[in-house]
C-alpha cells in the first residue's frame, strides 16, 4: 500500500461537474482522525477503493492510500480524475557531512569556547575534513564542557566548520595541523551588527498600513517577540493543525529575515509584516510531502497573503508542486523559492518550476566577523563589479536565476528570543520576498489589482524591474539584487 493524491484530471480543484460530482462524493477527513474508508464509482469497469487519510477541501485535492494497481487502473480508466505518488522535498541540510574512511586514525579532541568569556559551548556541531574534495574526515557536537572528539587521519586538517548554536557566529579554519588538542573561539552575537543583509538594506521602505501578507511555508515560525505573526497552522499529515511553531530554528530565522521589527536592533526587509506561517515539515523530519506544501499554499490563497516564501527543494520533478505554483501565481501571489545549496548544481525543483521566483544567494567580505563561518563560502569566479561580492559557494546557478540577494552570514531571530546567522539560499529567498514586500506596501495600484495571474505577473515585474545588476551574469544572479535606494 502507498499514499497518493487524488485530484481533478486537469487541475487543482474541480470546476466540471463529473469531477466535483465524484470527489464531493468521497467523505470529509482529517489527517488527526481515522482513517475513513470510500469508493469511487468509475464510468467504467468496477469501483475503486481506497481509504482517506486528508482533505484539503470537498471539491479539491485529498491524501488517499491504495496499492499501485488500483492507483494505475484509476488512472487508466477515469476520464475525470488522478492519482499522483507522494514525493518528499528535502530540508535544508545545516551543515556538511564527512566521510570517515577506513584508514588508520588519530583521535583529536576539539574545545569550542567562546571568545569572550571562554567559557565551553554545548551543542555546536563541528566537521573536520583532512580531504574537502572527498569529504574525508569526521564530525560531532560537542559535549557540555564544548569538547567533541574525532577520528582523523593523516597530519592536517584541510578545513574544519563549527556551525553555531544561538546567539553565536560559526566557525571557519583551514589548513590547521593535527594535533590531539584543538581549540576554536566563537565570537556571540551582538546588536546591532551589519552583516551582509544589513549593509544593504539599513533602512528599508515598508509601509504596514497597505496590509501585505506573507506566507511563510517551512519548519514553522516562533515564537519570538521581534515577529508579526497573525496566523499559523500545521499541514503535516498525522499531527496537529494548531502546533505550528518552529521545532528546528530555519522558519524562524526566514520569518525574521522578510519582517523582524527591529526590537533588539536587527530589522528585517519589512518590519512588522504581517507573517503566515505553514509548517510543512514534521518534527523531527528531515522532509515536507508534495501533498503538505499543496496543502499549504492553497491555505496561503484562502488566507489572502500576496507573497509565499518557500526555503526548500531538492525533490523530484512533480506535478502536484508544480501545478500549485501555478495555481498560486493563478491567485495572485508572487511565489519565491530558494534556488538550492548544491554547490554551483542546476537550480532544485520547486525553483525550477515556470512561475516560481528563484533566488541565488550572494554574500559580502567584511559583513561577518574574521574565521566566523561565512568565510568557508567565498568562491570566485564569477567577479562582480565590486571587489568584496561574491555568489556563496554553496549558491545552485542556471537560466531559471530571477533574483539574487545577500544569503551569506545573515543573522535573523531564532525561537524563544533568541538570535544567530545562517548562510544559504534559504536565506536570500526571504531577503528578496521581503523586498517585493516593500515595494507591493508602496504600489497601491498593483496591491489592489484582482487577485489573479495579471496581479502576480505585476508584482514580478515590480520586483524584477528595481534590481541592480552585480556584474555576476545572467546565471548567477538574473535581473540583479533588490536595488537597496527603492526598497
Amino acid at each position: 500500500m502507498a499514499q497518493y493524491i487524488i485530484l481533478p484530471r486537469t487541475e487543482l480543484k474541480a470546476s466540471s461537474g463529473r469531477a466535483v460530482d465524484l470527489l464531493t462524493r468521497l467523505p470529509y477527513a482529517s489527517s488527526m482522525e481515522p482513517r475513513r474508508k470510500a469508493v469511487i464509482e468509475m464510468d467504467t469497469g468496477p469501483a475503486t477503493n481506497m481509504d482517506i487519510i486528508d482533505t484539503t477541501a470537498e471539491d479539491g485535492p485529498k491524501l488517499v492510500e491504495m496499492d499501485s494497481e488500483t492507483a494505475q487502473s484509476l488512472n487508466d480508466r477515469s476520464p475525470h480524475l488522478r492519482a499522483v505518488p507522494l514525493v518528499q522535498y528535502a530540508k535544508p541540510s545545516p551543515h556538511l557531512q564527512a566521510n570517515r574512511g577506513n584508514s588508520a586514525l588519530s583521535t583529536v579532541t576539539i574545545e569550542i569556547t567562546d571568545a569572550v568569556s571562554g567559557a565551553g559551548i554545548e551543542g555546536v556541531y563541528v566537521v573536520a575534513f583532512t580531504n574537502f574534495t572527498t569529504k574525508s574526515g569526521d564530525g560531532g557536537k560537542t559535549d557540555r564542557n564544548g569538547q567533541v572528539q574525532l577520528q582523523l587521519n593523516g597530519t592536517n586538517i584541510d578545513r574544519l566548520y563549527a556551525y553555531p548554536v544561538p546567539n553565536y557566529w560559526g566557525g571557519f579554519y583551514a589548513n590547521l595541523p593535527i594535533q590531539s588538542n584543538i581549540g576554536i573561539k566563537l565570537e556571540p552575537v551582538t546588536l546591532p551588527y551589519t552583516d551582509s543583509v544589513r549593509y544593504y538594506y539599513n533602512a528599508t521602505q515598508f509601509t504596514n498600513s497597505t496590509g501585505v501578507k506573507v506566507g511563510v511555508i517551512d519548519t514553522g515560525v516562533g515564537p519570538h517577540p521581534d515577529i508579526s505573526l497573525v496566523y499559523g497552522t500545521n499541514t503535516v499529515t498525522g499531527e496537529n493543525a494548531n502546533d505550528y511553531e518552529d521545532w528546528d530554528n530555519h522558519g524562524t530565522h526566514v520569518a525574521g529575515l522578510i519582517g523582524a521589527n527591529g526590537l533588539n536592533g536587527l530589522r528585517g526587509l519589512a518590519p512588522g509584516v504581517e507573517i503566515h506561517a505553514y509548517r510543512v515539515f514534521g518534527r523531527n523530519a528531515d522532509h515536507a510531502t508534495n501533498y503538505a506544501i499543496l496543502k499549504a499554499m492553497m491555505k496561503a490563497a484562502w488566507d489572502g497573503c500576496d507573497i509565499i516564501n518557500l526555503s526548500l527543494g531538492g525533490g523530484p520533478a512533480d506535478t502536484i508542486v508544480e501545478e500549485a505554483i501555478r495555481d498560486a501565481r493563478n491567485q495572485g501571489m508572487l511565489v519565491v523559492i530558494a534556488a538550492g545549496n548544491d554547490d554551483r548544481g542546476n537550480v532544485n525543483y520547486p525553483a525550477a518550476y515556470p512561475g516560481a521566483t528563484a533566488i541565488s544567494a550572494m554574500g559580502r567580505e567584511g559583513t561577518y566577523p574574521p574565521n566566523s563561518l561565512s568565510e568557508g563560502d567565498v568562491l570566485r569566479p564569477p567577479h562582480g563589479n565590486d571587489s568584496k561580492e561574491f555568489i556563496g559557494s554553496f549558491s545552485n546557478i542556471g537560466s531559471q536565476i530571477a533574483v539574487t540577494a545577500p544569503g551569506v552570514g545573515t543573522l535573523s531571530t531564532l525561537p524563544n528570543g533568541h538570535y544567530g546567522p545562517m548562510s544559504g539560499t534559504s536565506m536570500a529567498a526571504p531577503v528578496a520576498a521581503g523586498a517585493a514586500a516593500c515595494l507591493l506596501s508602496n504600489d497601491m495600484n498593483i496591491y489592489q489589482l484582482n487577485r489573479d495571474r495579471g496581479r502576480s505577473n505585476a508584482i514580478e515585474q515590480l520586483l524584477q524591474s528595481n534590481c541592480d545588476k552585480r556584474g555576476f551574469g545572467l546565471q548567477y544572479e538574473g535581473y540583479g539584487m533588490p536595488d537597496p535606494t527603492v526598497i
